[in-house]
């Protein structure tokens, strides 16, 4: 299958399309730039120049293969409904673009449209959150569904706020570890008690491939491979690595420091189930570190690595 790859160069494209190519996948890489399209062609993923806010070029690309993985996002928290509106744009250009082809069209929303889950662990039929700025994402799942009705196989797979493994510097551990190494202390927000899912990078790319061939159209899966996760136990296995106390601050606090989308994040609990995942797909998660040990062994070496 020829597969085109919105998010290519990112975190997560990067482990999708080493897994695609390892599959017998060929792959068309979305590349914003000439740095970007050279990255590519050394990984032997074909580059297509373009970018998120020209979705009519990109749909170009889509009419020219056998299916669509889109995990790129324009994570603006302070612009959250303009990043949601283009993506809802790039969704409708794919959509015209497959319509009445019967191919898979695999999209990428998070878990954060739920809002607090509180103390359950939830799967996909939990209703959106409609009181949560975040939760303005679940706009481009509607586009999704309604892309169903066209003979699309499309499908949302919904990320939890943690995804770890390679010891990437994209993720928010690695922007916490950072932050905790220029101030000295790891902020969280009090009392820290607050619950969350988490996935491995590996796995969840591997949920990406099933979803690919043989998702039913239509449908929402969560990635998961770890809930109960306390922010405060985040915050010491941090502070742990990089030698500091950890401190909790208030949400006013966290909004001056990080932003209202992100404090919005780091302030919730939001635990979900990959139940569907397993029994509908047959996703079989393989990962053997927590995300507590990913944060104590992988970023630990980071670190030593950095100041040897």
């Amino acid at each position: 299958m020829k597969v085109f790859l919105t998010g290519a160069t990112g975190y997560i494209g990067t482990v999708i399309a080493e897994k695609l190519q390892d599959a017998g996948h060929s792959v068309v890489g979305l590349a914003r730039n000439e740095v970007s399209a050279n990255k590519l062609a050394k990984q032997n993923i074909e580059p297509f120049l373009g970018d998120l806010k020209h979705p009519e070029r990109l749909a170009h690309a889509v009419r020219q293969v056998d299916g669509v993985i889109h995990t790129a996002f324009i994570h603006d928290f302070d612009h959250w409904a303009d990043a949601v509106e283009t993506d809802c744009q790039v969704i409708e250009a794919f959509t015209g673009a497959l319509a009445g082809s019967g191919k898979p069209l695999i999209t990428t929303s998070d878990t954060s449209v739920l809002g607090d889950t509180e103390t359950e662990i939830v799967d996909e039929d939990y209703p959106i959150a409609t009181d949560f700025f975040l939760a303005e994402r679940a706009k481009a799942e509607s586009a999704v569904i309604r892309a169903s009705k066209k003979n699309i196989r499309s499908v949302v797979l919904r990320l939890p706020l943690y995804i770890y493994g390679h010891g990437s510097d994209n993720t928010f551990v690695s922007m916490r570890i950072q932050e905790a190494q220029k101030i000295g202390v790891v902020p969280y927000v009090a009392p820290g008690e607050h619950q969350v899912s988490a996935v491995d990078v590996d796995d969840v790319a591997q949920l990406y491939l099933l979803a690919l061939d043989k998702a039913p159209a239509g449908s929402i899966f969560h990635a998961e491979t770890e809930s109960g996760i306390s922010d405060k136990a985040i915050a010491e296995a941090i502070s742990r690595i990089v030698g500091c106390k950890i401190k909790g601050i208030s949400s006013d606090e966290a909004i001056s420091k990080w932003g209202i989308g992100i404090a919005a994040f780091f302030s919730i609990n939001n635990q979900v189930s990959a139940k569907k995942a397993k029994e509908q797909l047959g996703w079989k998660p393989q990962t053997t570190l927590s995300l507590l040990e990913d944060i104590a062994q992988t970023h630990k070496l980071s670190i030593r690595a950095n100041y040897s």
